[in-house]
């Protein structure tokens, strides 16, 4: 079986966690799973600087899509985890 590593949420913490997993040299697969279509972005100030025009919504975004590429991650927009079987190590 191959060595992966499932990360679900594609928030801050959870893309966090991806880049850190990759950076300390860990050479498997890393997915990262986010339900939302978007890339990973700063929510607070979705709420406050682009709601009152201060920032683009661009602004937000945590890194660019080749950043993923470049690193590694796969990352999977859109896609919820409904389930976890942490005996057998499986994400449905």
């Amino acid at each position: 079986m191959a060595n992966k590593v499932v990360v679900i949420g594609a928030g801050q913490a959870g893309l966090q966690v991806a880049v850190s997993v990759r950076q300390s040299g860990y050479d498997g697969e890393v997915l990262l799973l986010g339900g939302e279509q978007h890339l990973p972005y700063q929510h607070p100030p979705l709420s406050k600087q682009v709601l009152k025009g201060e920032w683009p919504v661009e602004k937000c975004r945590l890194r660019h899509a080749d950043f993923f590429d470049q690193h590694g991650i796969v990352l999977r927009q859109g896609v919820s985890a409904v389930s976890l079987d942490s005996k057998r190590k499986r994400v449905q």
